[in-house]
């Protein structure tokens, strides 16, 4: 008989083991490892960008198409004033929600996905308040660009910040990045 203990969960060894890791293995990336961060310089630039590229499509479709972009149903005129409120507002609650679902497991997929949920419904926008033809058409296509912006532009502007301990491509971050 011999002298080696014999666990019946592992294998034995034959008197051998094997020496101590000369440096203990980096630990695997978790899910909590990163913490989700919104940069204000691309969200502002996200939100910059949306109010331009409605201004161009009003600017192609008013003053250089002579389109009259007003609601038949209410006689409201939709000028630039209107465009950059409603653009601002709709982006900064865009950009607030993102803020706030980035914190939850897989919460920038399921604020993409509801940022589209809206964006669809926002497209019935203008045929109920009584838009037809060519206004119609300008205003669906105002929310399409303005949604479609926000959406890829606020998604993009979210950024991993490593935290204390994580293990990412083999380093191990020692301090919190900024």
């Amino acid at each position: 008989m011999s002298n080696i203990p014999v666990n019946p969960q592992t294998p034995p060894t034959g008197g051998f083991t094997a020496p101590p890791p000369s440096s203990p293995p980096a630990p695997s990336p978790s899910p909590r490892a990163t913490v989700r961060r919104i940069r204000p310089r691309g969200a502002v630039a996200t939100l910059v960008t949306a109010v331009i590229g409605a201004l161009l499509i009003w600017a192609v479709a008013v003053p250089l198409g002579g389109l009259d972009l007003e609601l038949a149903a209410t006689g409201q005129s939709v000028g630039p004033a209107a465009i950059i409120g409603a653009v601002l507002v709709g982006g900064a609650a865009a950009w607030l929600l993102l803020a706030l679902a980035i914190h939850l497991p897989h919460g920038r997929t399921i604020w993409t996905g509801g940022a589209v949920a809206v964006l669809v419904l926002s497209l019935t926008g203008p045929a109920v308040s009584g838009a037809v033809g060519a206004v119609l058409v300008v205003l669906v296509l105002m929310h399409l660009v303005v949604g479609i912006v926000l959406i890829l532009g606020l998604r993009r502007s979210t950024a991993p910040r490593l935290m204390a301990g994580s293990a990412v491509a083999g380093r191990t971050v020692t301090g919190e990045a900024s």
